[in-house]
């Protein structure tokens, strides 16, 4: 049930992941709004893409974390 859900409203196609990967890695996360839910829809793209069979390397994912943060976070670059 839960592959035909992800299949019907997230979709499997090569667009799908292009977006989402293009999504986690283009993204900057803003000091206007509170961090963490940022970096959870963050974490949340790099779950989606493991569940349509496109998963990322931890690394990878820290990575898109590291070089989305705002430049008052430049010390932890």
């Amino acid at each position: 049930a839960w592959d035909k859900l992800c299949e019907r409203y997230e979709g499997r196609g090569k667009q799908t992941i292009a977006y989402l990967i293009g999504e986690l890695f283009r993204g900057t996360l803003s000091d206007e709004s509170p961090l963490e839910p940022q970096l959870n829809a963050m974490r949340h793209k790099a779950r989606i893409l493991a569940s349509i069979g496109q998963p990322l390397d931890d690394f990878l994912v820290a990575v898109a974390i590291v070089i989305s943060l705002p430049a008052s976070y430049s010390t932890l670059r």
